[in-house]
């Protein structure tokens, strides 16, 4: 994995990560009380259920989500070495992952304990505006595609990114654009920034006529269980296009 421009990242460069035991409780209490919907997932697994917390016991240090009525599912969660949350509260994206989830009894029914996570990520809205890459230095993603013709691989332009995803042209129309559609260890270059490796998962595609009669597929990828020192260089390289894009409103480029 090649990653330019990049080194000696941890976690305390991350900018939306939360640390402290206190910061944490309190917004696992906020979710509880608003009863906010929690997306529950295995990592590289694309299943996933909707629960709630039920309680959180400060004193072991877990809190309790209902469980699937699918008992398989819950067999995959208790057995996970990891188990991945997210939900939204207030335009705010929440999202942490945990180890040793374990079922128990709350009220008489099945349910699931879940250690209290270490750190968890809170991602303001704003931060997923998109932002159009600049033609003049464009960035590019590598898919992987595998078909009937084979494995080979793809190089696209982007047309935009944020902190949620980017937006690839495939005016050729090779990528799968069906909802859903997971693309593995695509490469993601970004001038003057680095190089991304990460999962895209499909979200969106629309095709369109230009001026010119020509037609244009964009699709909309959703980055699939990015990295915190991924997650760092897609900042690094937004704030570089927003400075130089506020730096060129007001004159000076």
């Amino acid at each position: 994995m090649s990653t330019a421009n990049f080194s000696n990242t941890d976690d305390e460069d991350d900018p939306f990560l939360v640390t402290s035991s206190l910061e944490i409780l309190s917004v696992l209490r906020s979710i509880e009380s608003r009863r906010a919907l929690l997306r529950m997932h295995v990592e590289g697994r694309e299943v996933a259920i909707i629960t709630t917390i039920l309680e959180i016991d400060a004193a072991s240090n877990s809190f309790i989500v209902d469980n699937s009525a699918d008992e398989d599912f819950n067999r995959r969660i208790t057995s996970a070495e990891l188990v991945n949350f997210d939900t939204n509260i207030d335009k705010v994206r929440i999202q942490f992952s945990t180890a040793q989830v374990t079922g128990c009894m709350q009220d008489g029914m099945p349910a699931l304990r879940v250690p209290i996570p270490d750190s968890l990520q809170r991602i303001q809205r704003r931060e997923y505006y998109r932002v159009d890459i600049p033609v003049s230095n464009r960035a590019s993603a590598t898919f992987t595609i595998r078909d009937d013709k084979g494995e080979r691989t793809v190089k696209f332009e982007l047309k935009d990114i944020s902190a949620g995803g980017i937006s690839v042209f495939d005016n050729t129309h090779v990528l799968d654009n069906a909802l859903g559609t997971l693309y593995r260890d695509c490469r993601i270059e970004l001038p003057e920034a680095g190089v991304v490796v990460t999962d895209l998962m499909i979200m969106r595609s629309l095709d369109e006529i230009l001026l010119n009669g020509k037609e244009s597929r964009l699709i909309g990828c959703r980055f699939f269980e990015l990295s915190n020192p991924m997650n760092f260089i897609v900042q690094q390289y937004i704030g570089k296009l927003e400075r130089k894009l506020n730096a060129k409103r007001r004159g000076f480029e």
